[in-house]
């Protein structure tokens, strides 16, 4: 995931460093559902949903990158196709943190799914203070 620009002075200097030697560690595929990065694949629906296809034919469980077998491709059925980008996950959300252990290489979905529970909340923070604010600027008119 992009890093937002009112977080970069979070990140160390040589957060490019140690971003290329997570994707090292990882062998340039997500540490939990393996998809390769750059990769296109498919994600599957109905049947197939809960996995994914590779150009080769390979269908993999998307949850734990765990080899199902092979398929025809005409056979699979595509909710969508994907572009595979890793990302740099932080496991306990804090980007000082970069100690390895706290560093995932994680497709987008991997990625996203991790942080979804974390996002509901910071989006209600941010709610909730956008609320308080404006009863700042309440006009209230008197009769």
């Amino acid at each position: 995931m992009p890093i937002k620009p009112e977080n970069k002075g979070r990140y160390p200097a040589n957060w490019k460093e140690i971003r290329a030697d997570i994707l090292v560690r990882a062998q340039n595929c997500c540490e939990k559902c393996r998809a390769p990065n750059g990769a296109v694949i498919a994600r599957g629906t109905g049947r197939d949903a809960g996995t994914y296809i590779t150009d080769d034919a390979y269908v993999f469980d998307a949850d734990t990158g765990v080899l199902l077998g092979r398929q025809r491709q005409g056979d699979y059925e595509v909710d969508r196709m994907v572009r595979i980008v890793l990302t740099i996950a932080h496991l306990d959300h804090t980007p000082e943190n970069c100690d390895p252990a706290n560093l995932r290489a994680w497709c987008q979905r991997c990625h996203l799914r991790y942080d979804a529970e974390h996002h509901k909340q910071t989006a209600a923070k941010t709610r909730r203070d956008g609320k308080a604010v404006g009863d700042l600027f309440e006009i209230t008119t008197q009769q």
